[in-house]
């Protein structure tokens, strides 16, 4: 065999194991942690925007096959620092007495879509992942990226 053939299947022996376990979800599936916010999330294409005129809390549980370590990359939009928006990743037991992560990551610049990437996450066997965010007025969560 070529050399080339040899790492063309190499890389797709690396690659597809990895985008079979790659998830994307839209801010739709999530919900308002407090039930009397859900009058302040609209969606528009699947994303979800606050539009109420003070911070409120979304959560989106996300799917996982296998326990582990997982980063979650979560597409949101703030016009300015006013609309800002505050994200991060938890993993937690099936009895919900452990969580491991929840270091919040804010939108690192404002005016198009940018990515917030949350490292810290963990999810023992059996356990499950989700993310919740803070949105500022006028923010909005597009799709949220993990490992599954």
């Amino acid at each position: 065999m070529t050399r080339q053939f040899k790492q063309a299947i190499l890389t797709m022996l690396v690659l597809i194991p990895l985008a079979a376990t790659a998830r994307s979800v839209p801010a739709s599936i999530g919900r308002p942690v407090t039930w009397s916010d859900g009058s302040c999330f609209f969606m528009s294409y699947s994303t979800m925007y606050n539009g109420c005129s003070t911070r409120r809390s979304f959560e989106i549980p996300l799917t996982s096959d296998s326990s582990g370590n997982k980063t979650v990359v979560v597409t949101a939009l703030g016009a300015t620092s006013a609309n800002n928006v505050g994200c991060m990743a938890i993993g937690m037991n099936r009895e919900a007495t452990l969580y491991w992560g929840g270091t919040r990551k804010w939108l690192p610049a404002f005016g198009t879509a940018q990515f917030i990437t949350l490292t810290d996450a963990y999810i023992p066997a059996y356990g499950y992942l989700y993310t919740n965010c803070l949105v500022d007025p006028g923010g909005q969560i597009n799709t949220v990226d993990h490992n599954g």
